[in-house]
């Protein structure tokens, strides 16, 4: 669902939902004091009939008096909206003081203990009246009839009024929902842009012109990711500009020897190996396993040559000889034959078998005399795995070159 028709769907109901109710409430509030005043007007008017009636002893002699008559009625047409007066006396027979005859109150009220008003109803010729009694003394009691239509013609206006402001309400939340799901939608789309253009490693939007504070905050946000990105991307690219400053034959020999020649720790044929290159190691530096069923040989040399790449390719070339061939016949033979083929310089080997296990020792081309030292340490260290040793080494003695142990298997049993 969109934003827009999210904020349609829930600002226009409410509008019309909260006009709704005030104007429920406001016509019930303002229909009942209405008939609140309509049925106080009716009752007194019926109250002063009863005082006048209760001043009088006999009733029939002060009506004929044309006098008292006359102020009378005089008095009930200074009443708004009074459609009928009637005396009702204490056997029953109406006496009308003014008004059209009614055939409204016969037999419908009886005698009130107390001032009252009855409930709005329309007569006999649909004309609604509200009806205020009031007891005489000796039993009889008055009825003062009112007018009741204009009341509900105002009701009327009043209905007409509640139904205008509700529609106005509607038309209002309608207009406003429009209003502010087009400010979020066009400032999601800003920010989108803004998203969009640091994929493109273009320039954001400015974000000034943010009406919302949480869109703006989304703003900021984005430019901090644009400006990131444009620092890391720059980083990226001086880091580029100095690798190329700096790379030459030499250091991409030593990348390539990296991959090609990797730390190796394995067990075959009854006996224990790891090989590792610390240090600066030469460009012609490798090492070669063979296995060969339940026989083994390892073998660590260096190459000579002109150039760092031509020592590395023959170094390449002499471990894949090795590792084919180093068991075919006398390992010294092949050993020989690498020498002479691919410039080997210098060249240390150890062969085994699984009944014949190698003892611990180490096989080192190292610089200085870090070679012997290695090969000691091996021998007093027999305990150790030969991973173990080599980490020692490279700690103790921090050498260069190519170093590799190997040892039975079966000595690493209980170590750990």
């Amino acid at each position: 669902m969109s934003i827009r028709r999210t904020f349609l769907l829930l600002i226009a109901p409410l509008f019309l939902l909260l006009a709704g109710v005030n104007g429920a409430l406001l016509y019930v509030w303002e229909r009942a004091e209405a008939e609140r005043g309509l049925a106080n007007q009716a009752i007194a008017a019926a109250v002063t009939t009863a005082a006048f009636a209760d001043a009088s002893d006999d009733l029939a002699r002060a009506l004929s008096d044309p006098v008292r008559a006359a102020s009378l009625r005089d008095a009930v047409g200074r009443v708004e909206g009074l459609r009928g007066l009637y005396i009702v006396t204490p056997g029953g027979e109406p006496v009308q003081i003014a008004g059209r005859p009614s055939t409204f109150w016969r037999g419908k009220f009886a005698a009130p203990r107390a001032p009252m008003a009855a409930p709005i109803r329309a007569d006999a010729s649909g004309l609604r009246l509200a009806t205020g009694l009031a007891p005489v003394a000796g039993g009889g009691f008055v009825i003062a009839q009112i007018d009741a239509e204009p009341l509900f013609a105002e009701v009327k206006t009043l209905q007409r009024l509640i139904a205008a402001v509700v529609v106005a309400a509607g038309v209002i939340g309608l207009v406003l929902a429009l209003v502010i799901a087009r400010i979020i939608v066009g400032e999601l789309a800003r920010n989108s842009a803004a998203i969009a253009a640091i994929r493109a490693d273009a320039e954001a939007e400015n974000i000034e012109g943010f009406a919302i504070r949480e869109t703006r905050d989304l703003a900021l946000a984005v430019r901090l990711m644009q400006t990131s990105v444009a620092g890391r991307l720059a980083r990226g690219r001086h880091e580029l500009a100095r690798r190329d400053r700096e790379r030459n034959e030499a250091v991409s020999v030593a990348a390539h020897r990296e991959a090609a020649f990797p730390p190796l720790a394995t067990t075959v044929a009854g006996a224990s190996v790891a090989v590792r290159m610390p240090g600066a190691a030469p460009a012609g530096g490798f090492y070669a396993l063979c296995v060969d069923g339940d026989r083994g040989a390892l073998a660590v040399g260096d190459c000579a040559g002109d150039t760092p790449a031509a020592v590395h390719a023959q170094a390449l070339a002499a471990r894949r000889f090795l590792e084919r061939r180093m068991l075919d016949g006398a390992v010294e033979a092949r050993a020989a034959q690498a020498q002479a083929a691919f410039g080997v310089e210098r060249i240390a080997w150890v062969e085994w078998s699984v009944g014949n296990p190698p003892p611990a020792q180490a096989l080192a081309l190292l610089d200085g005399d870090h070679a012997d030292r290695a090969a000691a340490y091996v021998a007093r260290a027999a305990g150790l795995t030969p991973e173990a040793a080599i980490d020692d080494l490279a700690t103790l003695l921090r050498p260069s070159g190519v170093v590799a142990v190997v040892q039975p298997a079966s000595a690493e049993v209980g170590q750990g």
